[in-house]
Formats: C-alpha cells, sequence, structure tokens
C-alpha cells in the first residue's frame, strides 16, 4: 500500500461555497488516496498565536496544502505545492487557485429576473469586492442588452461590521425608491436574506414587489429566510475536486496543463423569493404558467394557444413583447432548464430523463440539449457536477483510507 498524502486543508466551513469545495476535495481523496488531511482546531480551542500555528503546521510535514486566499499570505512559507482558493481577487495566472465565472453568474441572474416579465431591476452587492463587482457587471450587461436598466447598491465594505443599523437604513431607503415591481439579484445569499430582512421591516412585499434572488444555494440560508430564497447554484463540489487533482499533479512533481479553475453556475433553484409573473396580461400569464407547468411534456404552441385562447399572430406578438421570445423559444428554454436540473439534482440516466422530459429515445433528448447547450447532456453531468459516490467507501469498493488529524 502506498505512503499516504500529507494535505494541508485551510478551507472553512461555514458558507456553501466552502463546504461545496470540501465535499470535492474529499471526494477526490476518497478516490484516489490515500490522503491524510490536517486541519487546525475548532475556533472554540484557537488559544495559539501565528507562531505557534506555524511550528504545528511545519510538524505536520505536509506534501502540499489547499488553502483559502485569506490565509495564503500567512502559510505560503511552509513551501509546499498548494491550490489557492481565491475569495474577492483573482490571483496572479501563475497561481494555482480557484475562482468563480462571476460575470457568467450575473448574466444567468439577469436570464432569470428577465423571465418574470420584469421592467425594473436592480442589483445589491458590496463595492470593492471582485466577486459582487464582477457579478454586478455581468448583470448590468445583460440587462441593458436586453433594452432596460438596472439600479446598483453597492456601499463599500469598510464600515459595514462597525455601523450596521446605519446600512439598515440606507439600504431600506434603497428599496423604498426603487420602481416597483423590481427584479433584484443579490450578490450572494447573505446579501439576499439581508435584504428579506428589511423589506419585511419595511412592508414592502416579496415577491410582489421585490422579486429576489441570491447566489450559492446556501441551504441553511435560503430556506431559513422569510420568504425562502430563490438562489443560483454552482458547482462547487466539481471545482473542489479538480482542485484536489491539480494538487495531487503539484505533488507528484507534474507540471499541470492549466492551473485556473473556474466554477461555473449550474442551475437555479426556484423558491418563493421570485414566485412571481410580473405580466398584466392575463392570456399571458396562463401561456407561461402553462409551459413552465408543463416542461416535462412535448409541448407545441398549438397546446399554448389553446390554453391562452389566444391566436398564433397574437400570441406570437405578445410573447416578444412581454419576454423578448417567441413562444417556441420559451418552451425550449424550459425544456432545457428541466433537463439541466435533472442532470445535475439526480442519479436519473439520460434514458429516464428522456422520458421524464418527454422525448421517446436518448437520441432525441441528446440532440435536442446539445443544440442548445453546446454538448452532450452526459458531458454537462461531467463538467458541472460530481459522480454519485457513497462516502467512507474508495472506488474499488473497500474501506476508505482517508484520515483527519488537528
Amino acid at each position: 500500500m502506498k505512503k499516504p498524502k500529507a494535505v494541508i486543508l485551510l478551507i472553512p466551513s461555514a458558507r456553501e461555497f466552502d463546504r461545496g469545495l470540501r465535499r470535492g476535495i474529499i471526494e477526490y481523496a476518497h478516490t484516489h488516496g490515500p490522503w491524510i488531511f490536517h486541519e487546525e482546531a475548532p475556533p472554540y480551542l484557537q488559544r495559539l498565536s501565528p507562531k505557534q500555528r506555524m511550528q504545528n503546521m511545519r510538524a505536520w510535514h505536509a506534501d502540499g496544502m489547499i488553502v483559502i486566499q485569506s490565509r495564503y499570505a500567512e502559510v505560503r512559507s511552509l513551501d509546499v505545492p498548494t491550490v489557492v482558493a481565491v475569495g474577492s481577487r483573482t490571483l496572479k495566472p501563475s497561481f494555482s487557485q480557484v475562482v468563480c465565472a462571476d460575470e457568467e453568474i450575473g448574466r444567468e441572474g439577469a436570464r432569470v429576473v428577465l423571465s418574470l416579465g420584469l421592467r425594473n431591476f436592480a442589483y445589491c452587492g458590496l463595492n470593492g469586492l471582485e466577486f459582487s463587482d464582477n457579478r454586478g457587471k455581468g448583470f448590468q450587461g445583460a440587462i441593458l442588452a436586453a433594452g432596460f436598466r438596472a439600479d446598483f447598491y453597492s456601499p463599500s465594505t469598510e464600515h459595514l461590521g462597525q455601523s450596521w443599523y446605519r446600512e439598515q437604513k440606507l439600504l431600506g431607503r434603497w428599496l423604498m425608491q426603487l420602481r416597483k415591481p423590481v427584479g433584484l439579484l443579490a450578490c450572494n445569499d447573505d446579501r439576499a436574506r439581508v435584504i428579506t430582512e428589511i423589506c419585511r421591516l419595511r412592508g414592502i412585499r416579496v415577491p410582489d414587489d421585490v422579486a429576489i434572488l441570491g447566489v450559492d444555494n446556501d441551504e441553511q440560508v435560503c430556506r431559513s429566510s422569510n420568504p425562502p430564497i430563490s438562489s443560483i447554484a454552482l458547482a462547487t463540489e466539481r471545482g473542489g475536486y479538480e482542485a484536489a487533482a491539480l494538487l495531487a499533479k503539484l505533488m507528484s512533481g507534474r507540471t499541470p496543463a492549466r492551473g485556473t479553475i473556474t466554477v461555473h453556475p449550474t442551475q437555479v433553484v426556484r423558491r418563493q423569493s421570485t414566485d412571481i409573473l410580473a405580466i398584466q396580461d392575463q392570456h399571458m400569464v396562463r401561456a407561461l404558467r402553462f409551459i413552465r407547468d408543463h416542461s416535462h411534456r412535448n409541448l407545441r404552441v398549438s397546446d399554448v394557444l389553446l390554453e391562452a385562447g389566444l391566436s398564433r399572430r397574437a400570441l406570437q406578438d405578445k410573447f416578444t413583447r412581454e419576454v423578448g421570445r417567441s413562444p417556441i423559444e420559451e418552451i425550449h428554454q424550459c425544456r432545457v432548464d428541466r433537463i439541466c436540473r435533472l442532470l445535475l439534482g439526480t442519479n436519473m440516466t439520460i434514458r429516464e430523463i428522456a422520458l421524464a422530459c418527454g422525448f421517446e429515445i436518448d437520441a432525441h433528448v441528446a440532440r435536442f440539449f446539445s443544440r442548445r447547450m453546446g454538448m452532450t447532456p452526459l458531458a454537462y453531468r461531467k463538467k458541472l457536477r460530481l459522480g454519485p459516490y457513497e462516502p467512507g467507501l474508495r472506488s474499488d469498493g473497500t474501506g476508505s483510507d482517508l484520515n483527519f488529524t488537528g
């Protein structure tokens, strides 16, 4: 049996983004180990000075480490192969790092709120944090391309922790002044939850006045909010898995083909905070609800015409005006969204997904999906999620060689 690799893991577990990275890293170790992870003692047991912490880490004789960006400057003197999980600032290309496709996330947020039939849009971020600024940039670009404008609220983070009461007043004032109904993208779920709380205190209805969308799909945050928050899920487990694979190459002395791993958005998890169709025309509301409620069927435009009670020309004109695309494009988008959810959120085979989405055979769903996403369903699943695994088992079915030490 080969000697286990000793890996220092300095990734916290307080938020879903970090937890997702950890799950992916640990799965790689289960499958390709043995690895022994070294971690610091929990915060409530930490009584060590920075110097003592470094002495302990040197005593681990680590072969490599995966570390959050905010800790990298402290531990870089260990001089071992390192992958950095970047927070709010992308490092130089020479670093081995995990980064987020933040502008793409912003564009996805714009697509979601535009699909609600809204005409007013807003972004709530944190000025000076690169991830927030870039998500806002992607959101604004997509909103402008659709012919609308977006209001921005991005205060500096420098004094937020010291003047939270003042921040609540400023954010509440901004929310009150927004033209409503409005579709709002928050830079992350924490920010989205703050907004829902301030809306409640100010008597602003969610989602009727403000439809709120977060990022990260942190269930502990999203589901504890009132109302529960819709959120853009990210491929963090895939990012963690690839980060561990990159570290394995570095520890073996190989030069990897690429040193930057990008975490992409995967799907939108819809909850009550965006459960609105802000369209006055009841024919359109019926048509859109019908399409979204029957995305598992092989719908035709003629089916929608019967439900909406409109002529083909009238339906086409209303769709173009209200949602910026034709009825058939809306049908196809809803089917693609459903296929994506099943690919990433279940272990269903392509055959099972084809049947669940109204396709007769696997090849039909594969062609339909590939034309719209630029890759096959299996390639999409492989790119954005990890395969199923059973914790505690190696890929060969034997007991795990994975160990943690503090």
